[in-house]
């Protein structure tokens, strides 16, 4: 096929091995093994390889044998994977049963990238796909990216007005999106000017671009070596808050997310198996792909272990239980709130479980009491009950826990080629050594390029050095298990999404009654946390009722933004000297009044 060109170029590169370097997030990294041999290794399923980190004046490296890296864009790399898998099923949809192997969705990217060239669409311009889980996510991806479009990553429960703020922040020219969400996205165009075609998985619609059309497209115009700069091209861009402010978008490039799905199927970080003609790794796709998690986490490591991807479009708990009944996954990516439905379901069918080799879980922390629980629910000493680490500034993976469930309560040990330091909450300078609490800072290949037209906020998160801030107040053992105790960022996690106090109070801030507001997060025990939110009325307002301000700002935004915690009217915010809102107070008075 002509993409071999472009594999065989890379190889050529690989072997220049003398000088070539490459500056990635202002490290030095080497680049001299950009092909990776570890491709045609098999992950291992045995324990965990050197299972000690490296501590080294207070530094902590991982103790995995370092990965190789890569010089392929993520599309060329899904190509070289469909030479592996190509009669394996790729993409199933969970509802209908609508599939696609490895092989029709290679010549499916090529189609859709074709008809975009056709319609005008150019390299650097930005694709937005807000869509919940389907199969075709993949293709409208990775069809986008292979002509160089990065692609802006969109909550599809969002309202109008917020998506419509994502994709004018990135300039974003074209949507994707399903026909049931045909309604908001024509709102979002109007709101959006920059938006040129909106495109719809569906029947044809007036108005808008219907996807099965693009796929009858010849593919004549695509093209297999589109200059695209895997050091520094933008690949995805997810939305995250960062440790403070609004909502920016991530750059994510095809170096950071290739690096990161080499460093999760490096041997002996995860139970899983590259396809084989006896065998196949089974993932329930739950977890959107609208999130790092999902979508690198899941899809491109999916992708690369020639796994067969079931998606779920929302959740439902029937069709969630259905679909492992099913399917009988080997692998289930959750967040804590799927933890609570294993553990209380009440007539649990163990049956579609039989298969099942591990139950993986990021996100948001899972305690250590809930993963015991999810252990004795089970009660199979042989399913690994694992937990990871990261951010959507990190790929997103950063740390998982061994092959092993004896360190219930850590969130991990650093994986292939990533390094970690904590620093001292008071100077904010001395790095500190074992089981001393302080701001943890995380270095490697999969830290992201910065956020997009923010300058000034990725400067403030990614040191000259390449160090990354978390915002996580964190601390680690001898053996290099890393244990989260806190966050300094002040986001609240609503099952696993992030939630910016600053975009609720600035809501809150043009209802007419309210002098001045404050939000944090409160726990929950099944969302992790809630929206409170602590309110000062004008003089001559006093009449106004939680009821009121609650359903002000919930019909302005997201379910998972509403301020579902209550709201609390006081007569003053604490605040510091320098007149900033205190939140730690406000959490410390919460959990004092319970």
């Amino acid at each position: 096929m002509a993409w071999r060109s472009s594999l065989q170029r890379a190889a050529l590169l690989a072997n220049k091995r003398a000088t070539l370097t490459a500056v990635v997030n202002h490290q030095q990294v080497a680049l001299s093994n950009l092909v990776s041999p570890a491709r045609e290794t098999q992950p291992s399923a045995a324990g965990d390889v050197a299972i000690n980190s490296r501590i080294e004046t207070n530094m902590v490296s991982s103790r995995h044998s370092d990965c190789p890296l890569h010089g392929m864009t993520m599309v060329h790399r899904f190509f070289d994977n469909v030479s592996r898998y190509s009669k394996q099923i790729a993409l199933e949809c969970g509802i209908t049963g609508r599939k696609y192997t490895y092989e029709m969705l290679a010549h499916l990217i090529r189609r859709y990238g074709s008809a975009l060239t056709r319609a005008g669409f150019k390299k650097g311009q930005v694709m937005a796909i807000v869509s919940p889980n389907v199969p075709e996510f993949a293709i409208a991806l990775l069809g986008a990216s292979a002509i160089g479009m990065p692609v802006a990553l969109v909550n599809p429960t969002f309202t109008p007005a917020e998506i419509a703020r994502q994709l004018s922040t990135v300039g974003a020219t074209a949507v994707f999106g399903v026909a049931p969400m045909a309604e908001l996205l024509k709102q979002v165009a109007q709101l959006c000017p920059s938006v040129r075609r909106v495109i719809l998985l569906g029947p044809p619609q007036e108005g808008f671009v219907c996807f099965q059309e693009m796929l009858q497209d010849s593919g004549d115009l695509f093209n297999e070596n589109v200059d695209i700069d895997v050091m520094n091209d933008t690949f995805v861009l997810p939305h995250s808050s960062g440790t403070t402010g609004v909502p920016k978008n991530v750059m994510l490039t095809h170096f950071n997310v290739g690096s990161n799905v080499t460093q999760n199927i490096h041997p002996g970080t995860s139970r899983n198996q590259l396809a084989t003609d006896q065998y196949q790794e089974t993932h329930i796709c739950l977890l959107p792909f609208f999130h790092s998690y999902g979508v690198n986490g899941i899809m491109m490591i999916g992708f690369d272990l020639g796994a067969r991807l079931v998606t779920l479009p929302r959740f439902d708990a029937a069709s969630y239980l259905k679909a492992i009944d099913d399917y009988k996954p080997t692998l289930l990516h959750i967040v804590p709130t799927l933890a609570y439905l294993f553990i209380k379901h009440p007539a649990l069918k163990m049956d579609g479980f039989e298969r099942l080799h591990t139950i993986f879980c990021a996100a948001s922390p899972l305690g250590e009491k809930t993963a015991t629980q999810l252990q004795e629910k089970f009660n199979r000493p042989d399913l690994l009950i694992q937990q990871g680490y990261g951010l959507t500034e990190t790929s997103p993976g950063v740390a998982q826990t061994p092959l092993n469930n004896d360190t219930f309560g850590s969130c991990g040990r650093l994986i292939s080629r990533t390094k970690a330091k904590v620093i001292d909450l008071e100077d904010g300078v001395t790095t500190l050594g074992p089981n001393q609490q302080g701001e943890l800072y995380l270095a490697g290949p999969q830290i992201m390029k910065g956020y997009y037209n923010e300058p000034e906020a990725t400067k403030e998160m990614i040191s000259e050095d390449g160090w990354l801030r978390t915002g996580d107040v964190a601390y680690y053992d001898e053996e290099g298990n890393f244990y989260i105790v806190d966050r300094l960022k002040e986001l609240i996690k609503v099952k696993g999404f992030q939630v910016a106090p600053a975009e609720l109070e600035d809501i809150l801030g043009t209802h007419p009654a309210i002098a001045e507001a404050a939000v944090i997060g409160i726990p929950d025990e099944h969302a992790g946390e809630l929206p409170r939110a602590y309110v000062v009325k004008k003089a001559g307002m006093e009449s106004v009722s939680d009821a009121e301000i609650r359903s002000f700002v919930d019909t302005k935004v997201s379910s998972h933004k509403q301020i579902k915690g209550g709201v609390q009217f006081c007569d003053a915010l604490p605040k510091n000297n320098m007149g900033k809102v205190l939140r730690r107070e406000l959490r410390a008075q919460f959990s004092q009044s319970k």
